[in-house]
C-alpha cells in the first residue's frame, strides 16, 4: 500500500471511528468514554508510521468542523484539538521507545504493564490536561464541568489505547510486540472487554442520563402549573368584572378601584385592570364630559399614532378607557379608543366575535415604551338576557400584563439554577428568559392554551444544573473494567506462552469440565424455571374450566351433561393434582415450601379423601376399609392442605396400582409429653406389588417402580417423591414394604402439635361461623383481573352468591376506579400488563382515604414470595386459581360485616 493510501485509508477509517463515538459525547459535548478511535489510530500509526499522522489530522479538521460545539469557538480553538490529538499518537510512540525495551516480550508482566501504562494513561494525560486548558480559555463554563470533561478524554483514550492498540500488533509483524503463538486469543478477549465496558458503561450512563432528564423535567412542572394557575384566576378576575357590570348600570372610578383590590391576587403581578365601554358616536359628546369631570387633564377620546395621540376622528363607535386600577401608574391610557390599536385592535375584534377571552400580541405599551413586553387579555361584557352580538355590547374588561413583571417572581419561586425558558404563542410572539440559551445540555418544552391562541414553553438547562450531569460513577465502573480487561488479556498472554501440549491438555479439560458445569447449572435453573412457569400458566386456564364446569353443574338438570361434567371435573382435579405436584416439587427445589398452621381433625380428613376417590374405587370393584383409634378423632395443629396431600397422593397410588382386591386404611395416634401428637397412617393395598431393588428409588423425583409403569399407569412419578418432603416438613417419615404380585404397605409417621380444649372450642366456633348464611347484598366488590374468561367465572360465582361486582383489567384501571368509587372488598389479580397487583395493592395501603378497603389475592402465583409480599402489605387471604365458589364465599364470610 502506497502512502497516498495509507493516508486516505487514515482518514476515513477515523473519520468513521469519530461519528461512532460522537454518538456517545457526554452531555457537555467535546469527549466522550467511548472513544475507540484513539486506539485504533494509535495502532495503525505503530505499525505504519507518519502517513497515519497525516490522515488522522485531516480526518479530525473534517470532523471538527462539522461539530456545531466547535464551529462556536474560534477557528484556532479546532485547529488546536486537532493537532492535540494527533500529537498524542507521537507522545505515545516516543514513549515507548524510551523508557521500553523493544520489542515487548509478552510472557513478561512488567513489560507488557509498562507498555500499556506508557501508550495509555500517561501518554493521554498528558493530552487530556492540555485540551483541559484549551477549553478553559476558549468556553465559559464551571470548573468542574471543564475537569469532568477532561477527565473524561482521559479515560476514554486511555481504554481504547489499552485494549484496541495491541489488537494490531498481534496482527501483523512490527518492531513493538514479539509475535505471539495464537495471538488470536488474546485478541478476541481485548475485544470482547472493550465491548463488554463499552455496553456497561453505555447501559449506566443511559439510566442516569434518563434519571437527570426525569429530575430536570420535574424542576420546570412548577413553573408551568403556576403559569396556568395564573391564567386562571386571570380569567377570574375577568368574570368577576362580568359579573358586577352586569349587576350595576352605574359605576365610577372609586367603586372601580375598591372592586379591584377585592378580587386582585397579590402573587398574579398584573400591570393594570381597565373598563373598556361602547361608546357610540351620538354618546361621545356626554362620554367626554364625564371624563373631563372625572379626570381634569383629559380631553377626551384618543388614538394613538405614530406621532403620539391625537382626538380620534368620527366614527360609529368607540371603545375608551374609561376606568383603570391602579390609576396612578396608568393614567396616561385613559380615553385611548383601543378599536384603533395596530395591535390590541384584532384581539378586541376576536374577543367580541368570539364572546370569549383573547389575548394580544406582545408590544411595547402605552404606559411604558420602553420595553417590549406588554400583552392585554379582553373579555367581552354584553347586556343580560340578550343576544350577543355588538347591539348588546357594554364594553369589554382588560388584565395588562408585563411579562418580566408577572414571570419573574414564578420564576424565582422555582428551581432558578435549574432551567431558563422561552415563552412563545401565537405568531411571532417570543418572550425569552435573559438567560436562556437554546439546545442547553438538557431542553424540554410544554404546549400550554393562552386564552386564544397556542403557547409553547422551552426549558434549556442551566449551566449550575449541568453539575448534576457529572456522573463520576461511571468513570470507576470503565476504569475497574479496565484494569479487569488488561488482567484477562495478560492472562491470556501467559496461558498462550506455555508449552503447546500442556496448555492443549489443560485447555481442553477446563473447557470441557468448565461446558459440564455450565448445562447441569443451566439445565438445573431451567428445569426449576420451567416447571414454576408451566404450573403457573397450567392453573389460570385450568381454573376457567372448574369454574365452568362448577357453574355449568349448578345450572343444568340434564344428566348426560352432568354425566359429562362429572367426567370433566374428575380430570380437572387430576390435572390439578399434577399442576400441584409440579409446583410443589418446584418450591420444594427452591426450598420455598412452607407448612400453615390451622386446627383439624386427621379423621374428618382422611374420611373426605376416601370419599373424593371412592368413584375411582368403585369403577375398579375395590373396596377401602379404613380404621383408626379414638385418639385419631381428636384435634390436632398442623398444615390440613399438606396433610390431605399425603393422603390423596397415597390412596390414589394404591387405587392406581391395584387392580383388584382391597385398600386398607389403618390410622393411629400416640400423645406424647411434650403436647405433640404423633400420627401413624398406613396404607395397604393388594396391588402388583414392588421389586426389592426398584424400592431404593421409589421416593426419587420423576421416578417409578419401572419405565413401562409410567406408559401403562400414567404419573409424573413426582408424588411419592413430594409425600417424603412433606413428612420431613411434619418432623415424621415415610417407608415402604412390598411384594412383587401381593401388595404394599405405606406407612407415615407424622409429629403434630396437640389442642387444647380452648384451642378446639375455638375451631369449632370458626367452623360455625364460616357455615353462616350471610347476606351480600350490600357488598360492593371490585375485581381486578385482566383474563376475560376468568372474569365471566368470577362475575357467575358473585352473581350465585347474590353479588354483583364491577371489574378493572389492570392495576392502573383500579386506581382510576378507586379515584370515583369505594367497594368494600378488592379481588386481587397480581400478573396483569401496564401494572402488576402488588403494585395496586401498594397505592391502595398508602392512600390515606383507600387503605381501609379490604383487599383479597385471587391469583395463579401461590409461592412463598407472594405470600411474603401480601403479608408486607397487610394482604391476610388468598384464593389460589383454580378456586371454587365455596372458596368465594369462605372469604365474603370473614368480610361480609
Amino acid at each position: 500500500m502506497n502512502k497516498l493510501a495509507v493516508v486516505f485509508f487514515a482518514c476515513v477509517t477515523h473519520f468513521l471511528l469519530v461519528k461512532f463515538g460522537s454518538q456517545f459525547l457526554v452531555p457537555f459535548g467535546y469527549a466522550s468514554v467511548i472513544w475507540p478511535a484513539a486506539g485504533i489510530a494509535l495502532g495503525l500509526y505503530l505499525l505504519k508510521g507518519w502517513p497515519i499522522l497525516v490522515g488522522v489530522f485531516i480526518s479530525l479538521l473534517f470532523s471538527l468542523s462539522q461539530d456545531p460545539l466547535i464551529t462556536s469557538l474560534p477557528v484556532e480553538a479546532a485547529y488546536a484539538l486537532a493537532l492535540l490529538s494527533t500529537v498524542q499518537l507521537v507522545v505515545s510512540r516516543r514513549l515507548v521507545l524510551l523508557f521500553s525495551q523493544v520489542p515487548i516480550r509478552i510472557s513478561v508482566p512488567y513489560e507488557i504493564i509498562k507498555f500499556l501504562l506508557l501508550t495509555g494513561p500517561v501518554a493521554t494525560f498528558v493530552t487530556s490536561t492540555l485540551m483541559y486548558c484549551i477549553l478553559s480559555y476558549f468556553l465559559v463554563l464551571p470548573q468542574q464541568t471543564l475537569l469532568y470533561i477532561g477527565v473524561t478524554k482521559w479515560v476514554g483514550d486511555s481504554l481504547s489505547i489499552v485494549l484496541l492498540t495491541p489488537v494490531f500488533l498481534f496482527l501483523y509483524p512490527n518492531i513493538f510486540v514479539k509475535k505471539a503463538r495464537k495471538a488470536a486469543a488474546a485478541i478476541i478477549t481485548s475485544l470482547l472487554s472493550f465491548s463488554l465496558i463499552c455496553f456497561v458503561y453505555y447501559v449506566s450512563n443511559h439510566d442516569y442520563e434518563r434519571d437527570q432528564k426525569q429530575q430536570f423535567v420535574n424542576g420546570t412542572a412548577s413553573f408551568v402549573e403556576q403559569i396556568n394557575s395564573t391564567q386562571s384566576t386571570i380569567k377570574l378576575y375577568l368574570k368577576a368584572l362580568e359579573a358586577y357590570f352586569q349587576a350595576s348600570e352605574q359605576v365610577n372610578q372609586q367603586e372601580f378601584s375598591a372592586f379591584t383590590s377585592i378580587i386582585q391576587n397579590t402573587s398574579v403581578k398584573v400591570r393594570a385592570i381597565g373598563w373598556i365601554p361602547l361608546v357610540t358616536e351620538q354618546g361621545r359628546p356626554q362620554f367626554e364630559s364625564s371624563m373631563k369631570t372625572l379626570y381634569s387633564d383629559n380631553k377626551g377620546i384618543k388614538q394613538l399614532t405614530s406621532t403620539g395621540f391625537q382626538a380620534a376622528p368620527n366614527q360609529p363607535y368607540y371603545l375608551p378607557i374609561y376606568f383603570t386600577s391602579p390609576l396612578q401608574d396608568n393614567q396616561s391610557v385613559i380615553g385611548l379608543d383601543v378599536s384603533t390599536h395596530p395591535i390590541a385592535g384584532k384581539s378586541i375584534k376576536q374577543a367580541i366575535a368570539s364572546q370569549d377571552f383573547a389575548v394580544t400580541d406582545i408590544f411595547a405599551l402605552v404606559q411604558q415604551q420602553d420595553k417590549k413586553d406588554g400583552v392585554v387579555v379582553y373579555y367581552p361584557i354584553f347586556k343580560k338576557g340578550q343576544a350577543a352580538n355588538l347591539d348588546s355590547l357594554l364594553g369589554l374588561v382588560e388584565v395588562v400584563l408585563e411579562l418580566k413583571l408577572l414571570l419573574d417572581p414564578m420564576y424565582t419561586s422555582n428551581e432558578e439554577a435549574v432551567f431558563t425558558y422561552q415563552i412563545s404563542f401565537g405568531e411571532g410572539n417570543v418572550f425569552t428568559h435573559p438567560y436562556y440559551i437554546d439546545e442547553h445540555f438538557i431542553t424540554h418544552h410544554v404546549k400550554f392554551a393562552l386564552f386564544d391562541k397556542q403557547g409553547v414553553i422551552k426549558f434549556s438547562s442551566t449551566d449550575s444544573f449541568a453539575v448534576s450531569l457529572i456522573n463520576w460513577v461511571d468513570f470507576i465502573i470503565v476504569l475497574v473494567g479496565c484494569l479487569l480487561g488488561v488482567i484477562c488479556v495478560m492472562f491470556v498472554f501467559f496461558i498462550v506462552s506455555f508449552n503447546a501440549s500442556l496448555e492443549k491438555k489443560v485447555k481442553a479439560s477446563t473447557q470441557e469440565l468448565t461446558e459440564k458445569n455450565s448445562e447441569l447449572i443451566l439445565a438445573n435453573d431451567a428445569k426449576n424455571l420451567f416447571l414454576a412457569n408451566v404450573s403457573h400458566e397450567y392453573r389460570t386456564p385450568l381454573n376457567a374450566i372448574v369454574g365452568f364446569t362448577e357453574l355449568a353443574t349448578k345450572e343444568t338438570e340434564d344428566q348426560v351433561a352432568l354425566d359429562y361434567l362429572a367426567r370433566i371435573s374428575d380430570a380437572s382435579a387430576i390435572l390439578l393434582s399434577t399442576v400441584n405436584d409440579v409446583l410443589d416439587f418446584s418450591k420444594m427445589q427452591a426450598g420455598q415450601l412452607d407448612l400453615d398452621s390451622k386446627v383439624f381433625k386427621p379423621e374428618e380428613v382422611t374420611s373426605s379423601v376416601i370419599g373424593m376417590l371412592s368413584h375411582l374405587a368403585a369403577e375398579k370393584s375395590i373396596k377401602i376399609e379404613f380404621t383408626h383409634d379414638e385418639q385419631y378423632t381428636a384435634r390436632v395443629e398442623g398444615d390440613e392442605l399438606r396433610f390431605k396431600q399425603i393422603l390423596i397422593n397415597l390412596l390414589n397410588n394404591a387405587l392406581k396400582f391395584t387392580p383388584k382386591g382391597s385398600i386398607q386404611i389403618d390410622c393411629k395416634c400416640i400423645e406424647q409429653d411434650d403436647g405433640y401428637k404423633v400420627l401413624t397412617i398406613k396404607v395397604i393395598d393388594t396391588g402388583i406389588g414392588i421389586k426389592a431393588e426398584d424400592q431404593q428409588r421409589l421416593f426419587n423425583a420423576f421416578a417409578q417402580a419401572q419405565s413401562s409403569t409410567t406408559r401403562k399407569y400414567g404419573g409424573t412419578g413426582l408424588g411419592l417423591s413430594i409425600v417424603k418432603q412433606l413428612c420431613r416438613l411434619m418432623q415424621g417419615e415415610i417407608t415402604v414394604e412390598s411384594q412383587e404380585g401381593v401388595g404394599s404397605e405405606f406407612t407415615v409417621v407424622l409429629k403434630l402439635k396437640g389442642v387444647t380444649e380452648l384451642q378446639a372450642a375455638l375451631a369449632h366456633h370458626e367452623a360455625e361461623v364460616v357455615q353462616q348464611v350471610y347476606d351480600y347484598e350490600n357488598m360492593k366488590v371490585l375485581v381486578v383481573e385482566d383474563n376475560k374468561i376468568n372474569q365471566i367465572v368470577v362475575q357467575k360465582h358473585l352473581r350465585n352468591l347474590g353479588l354483583g361486582c364491577d371489574f378493572a383489567n389492570d392495576g392502573q384501571q383500579a386506581l382510576n376506579y378507586l379515584k370515583l368509587q369505594k367497594p368494600d372488598l378488592i379481588l386481587m389479580d397480581l400478573q396483569m400488563p401496564v401494572m402488576d397487583g402488588f403494585t395496586a395493592s401498594k397505592h391502595i395501603k398508602n392512600d390515606e382515604n383507600l387503605k381501609h378497603i379490604s383487599i383479597v389475592i385471587l391469583s395463579a402465583s401461590v409461592g412463598k414470595e407472594e405470600k411474603q409480599q401480601a403479608a408486607l402489605l397487610g394482604i391476610e387471604d388468598f384464593i389460589h386459581k383454580p378456586y371454587q365458589q365455596s372458596d368465594l364465599e369462605r372469604v365474603l364470610a370473614k368480610y361480609a360485616n
